[in-house]
């Protein structure tokens, strides 16, 4: 028990080492740097499919504590529907991890794994973009979701990993989370698959391009 004990102790020593590091790093990061992103680069016709924002709740986004946020809903004549968020956060701890939130709605995860996407022309950093496709249950309906989240030089898949990577940026640099859903229509997850990857490689660079101009 007391060997049992004195692991505990010295792997809960690690951990507030190594959160003491990261703290560490972040502080050092001077002089803070500040960014603006510019929503309005996001095109909002994208082929046939035509977008329009969807107010952000108040208390969403002080939950959140973002620093700027976005939500679009691109429909397409055929009953395409896209539905896209953007979370600003200069503190990389308002970019939440979506998977959480799809739980908590009272979604069930039928499958979820990790992608790599080309990066679009234009893009200012090395490819692929990194990121997590899931899909999910609920009353009967099933989505398909595909999210990333991005930091000024790559893309993670993991949220945790980011929050390492936005720590060796300059301080006020932020991350960034891009989070899309569609309706699999008729069992053609193929088809929804498609069409967020079409979504995604429109919207990315224009997106982060704050970081970069």
């Amino acid at each position: 028990m007391q060997h049992y004990t004195r692991r505990c102790l010295t792997a809960a020593g690690l951990l507030l080492v190594g959160a003491g590091a990261v703290n560490a790093i972040w502080l050092r990061r001077t002089p803070e740097v500040r960014y603006q992103p510019d929503f309005r680069r996001v095109p909002h016709l994208i082929g046939d499919l035509r977008a329009e924002r969807v107010p952000v709740e108040k208390r969403i986004f002080d939950y959140l504590g973002a620093d700027a946020m976005e939500e679009l809903s691109y429909v397409g004549p055929e009953g395409q529907q896209v539905r896209v968020s953007f979370v600003y956060g200069r503190d990389w701890r308002a970019v939440h991890d979506p998977l959480q939130c799809y739980k908590q709605q009272g979604w069930s995860v039928a499958e979820s794994q990790t992608l790599e996407v080309p990066a679009p022309p234009g893009c200012p950093h090395p490819g692929p973009l990194k990121a997590v496709r899931m899909r999910v249950h609920k009353a009967g309906v099933t989505m398909l979701a595909l999210y990333l989240f991005a930091y000024r030089g790559g893309t993670e898949s993991d949220w945790t990993a980011q929050g390492w990577e936005v720590s060796r940026t300059p301080r006020g640099t932020g991350g960034l989370l891009v989070s899309m859903s569609a309706p699999v229509r008729n069992g053609d997850v193929q088809g929804a698959d498609e069409l967020l990857k079409r979504i995604l490689q429109n919207v990315y660079v224009p997106l982060i391009s704050f970081w970069y101009s």
